[in-house]
């Protein structure tokens, strides 16, 4: 049987692959065809005088003449087996010069087939020029951008930073410092951080330190009701931050609050629980392989969790996380009802309420008291008040006594991701550990747990 398929273009409405056949022939001769049992590179490198030959031809031509040879098959077959143990190298690219530049045109319309007047790297006039001898370099325009005569580099890293640390930049439109963009709302600020920034050898260490150690950044965020009326957004910096922090840093505090967080550097993305149908038609564009982890890696940090581009991680995006599609320098940041529900719900948020729960009836304290002040300031990161307390205790005896009556199913309460039993505590009623894992998902779904204040 012959199958003749050229797989052209993408994917069609119906995530399958268009494919398209031209004329073809298919030609047979009852003559058997005269085939070179040496290899063509190796023929070439015969054809070549010895004195000629490199040191890379003399390998290669060694290393057909040794495979060739029966008596060194065991041989052979070792060396295989130990090539096949050698660890996989590290592939770096390197980008090199070309020792003549191409010239570079001005399109029209775009179309590379209708090239006009040639240009050559330089930067807008009304700019401070380059200061180089000849063509300027990529490596010229580098050290052009953090010149002190261009101080727009250090105002767009110190306004990232402040956004960082205080939800919005002195600029508000971080993407955007030009005319078209807002105005700084303390313009001396801005330009007062960028000279200290390239002051002290551009170190962004000495960044982070200034501002944290900062009166402005070590305010308290409560605000009155006059204040709040005067200045909401905080724009004016009369109080100190506070907002929801971003999707991935969520994803941490859920599981480093669970003890469930894993704080490998490096290595591989992570496949951690996701739905399957985002990954088939028609939630996606063509199918998807979607590797589950279930060894303890979907506990890793959310900066190694897989992204395809056009397919967001749920959880993430549900807290503002961007596609892959478009470079984002400033995330919107919403709040909304389905967010709750991925801290309520979502399975990986459900095994750290489980986490947290183990980690908590796991402590030496015995008395429900002292367990729900050690599970509360896992979360939050402060004593709970005395009306904080109650609640909880009244929360925790309402859940058993659900359990008790059978109106929980403690066994389906405690399972993982996957369908799987989750791990269980020494001397603990599966009924009590998922009373716990009720009131810890409470926990967890705290407003002041995912915010920076």
């Amino acid at each position: 049987t012959i199958i003749l398929s050229q797989r052209q273009g993408g994917w069609n409405s119906d995530d399958n692959q268009n494919l398209n056949l031209g004329r073809f022939r298919i030609s047979v001769a009852p003559v058997e065809a005269e085939a070179d049992p040496i290899p063509s590179k190796v023929r070439a490198i015969l054809a070549l005088p010895p004195s000629e030959r490199t040191d890379s031809q003399w390998n290669a031509l060694f290393s057909y003449w040794r495979t060739t040879v029966p008596e060194w098959s065991d041989a052979n077959r070792r060396i295989e087996e130990l090539w096949k143990q050698h660890p996989e190298g590290t592939t770096q690219l390197v980008l090199k010069e070309r020792s003549v530049p191409r010239q570079t045109y001005v399109l029209e319309r775009g179309d590379f087939l209708k090239p006009l007047d040639p240009v050559t790297p330089g930067v807008p006039d009304f700019l401070h020029p380059f200061s180089c001898q000849g063509r300027p370099t990529r490596l010229d325009f580098a050290r052009w951008l953090v010149a002190r005569e261009s101080p727009t580099t250090a105002r767009a890293i110190v306004n990232r930073l402040w956004q960082a640390y205080f939800g919005r930049g002195l600029v508000e439109t971080s993407e955007d410092l030009g005319t078209t963009g807002s105005p700084p709302t303390h313009p001396k600020l801005l330009d007062w951080l960028a000279v200290e920034l390239m002051d002290n050898n551009w170190s962004l260490k000495h960044i982070h330190r200034l501002i944290v150690s900062s009166a402005v950044y070590q305010r308290s965020s409560h605000v009155s009701e006059a204040s709040y009326r005067a200045d909401p957004d905080n724009r004016w910096l009369a109080r100190g931050p506070r907002f929801r922090v971003d999707a991935e840093i969520v994803h941490d505090i859920v599981l480093a609050a669970a003890g469930l967080l894993r704080r490998d550097v490096g290595g591989r993305s992570v496949y951690p629980p996701a739905p399957e149908f985002l990954f088939q038609r028609p939630a996606s564009y063509g199918p998807k392989t979607w590797a589950y982890d279930r060894d303890g890696q979907q506990y890793r940090r959310a900066i190694y969790t897989f992204r395809f581009r056009s397919v967001p991680h749920p959880p993430l995006q549900a807290f503002d996380a961007p596609s892959g599609e478009f470079s984002t320098v400033r995330r919107p940041r919403t709040n909304t009802p389905l967010q709750a529900l991925v801290t309520l719900n979502e399975p990986l948020f459900f095994e750290a309420a489980q986490g947290l729960a183990r980690r908590t009836l796991s402590r030496p304290q015995t008395d429900d008291q002292a367990r729900l002040v050690y599970a509360f300031r896992c979360c939050v990161a402060r004593f709970p008040t005395d009306e904080e307390l109650a609640v909880l205790r009244q929360l925790l005896q309402r859940q058993r006594t659900r359990l008790e009556q059978g109106k929980l199913d403690a066994a389906r309460l405690l399972v993982d991701a996957y369908g799987r039993p989750s791990p269980r505590v020494d001397g603990v009623d599966d009924r009590e550990l998922a009373a716990w894992t009720l009131v810890c998902r409470v926990l967890l779904n705290l407003d002041e747990t995912i915010t920076k204040e």
